[in-house]
């Protein structure tokens, strides 16, 4: 005889790592996408900056090599800002949080989904029916997920395997929990 319930939250597990790992790409994405914002916004006000220096001092003096470094600069800070026009890092940024925060609700749903497997609170056709519900959910949300790069892969790998995100201890939950509530 199967196992029905077995077999349910077999699936119902693979499905949920799969969120999971998709969160953490989808947020690791984000964050690149923050750091290289950060990054260019402050090179462009240096730039920025260094460009008005050179302007500046060239009333005063007029050697070439201070003319040619100002134009480089100014060219560095209008490349930067047609990047900004161009590629908007803010919105991209945005949107993978946006992408992320959705996938946190799934992921919570699957493992409310999992725990009433466990316990057999229902039976299989209604916990299959309601998995199901929460598939098309997921699929909805990948359709619209913005694209990712390997590189969001990498550091998600790192952060579920090696540094062991959203796993936590006993002791770790317990801090979280009144006095009440801890093992």
């Amino acid at each position: 005889m199967i196992d029905t319930y077995g077999v349910l939250e077999d699936v119902v597990r693979d499905s949920y790592a799969g969120v999971v790992w998709s969160h953490k790409i989808q947020e690791k994405q984000s964050d690149i996408y923050a750091e290289k914002f950060k990054k260019m916004e402050t090179i462009n006000i240096g730039a920025a900056s260094l460009t008005s220096v050179g302007i500046i001092a060239m009333i005063f003096t007029d050697p070439l090599w201070l003319k040619l470094i100002s134009a480089l600069i100014s060219f560095a800070t209008v490349y930067i800002t047609a990047y900004f026009k161009s590629f908007d890092l803010q919105k991209l940024i945005t949107s993978h949080k946006a992408t992320a925060n959705k996938l946190i609700s799934v992921r919570d749903q699957y493992k409310v989904l999992l725990t009433e497997i466990k316990l057999q609170s229902d039976s299989v056709e209604n916990l299959l029916s309601r998995y199901n519900e929460l598939v098309k959910e997921t699929d909805s949300i990948y359709l619209e997920a913005p694209s990712t790069t390997e590189e969001a892969v990498d550091k998600a790998s790192e952060a579920l395997k090696i540094k062991k995100d959203n796993t936590f201890s006993d002791k770790e939950i317990d801090s979280f929990l009144p006095s009440s509530l801890r093992r």
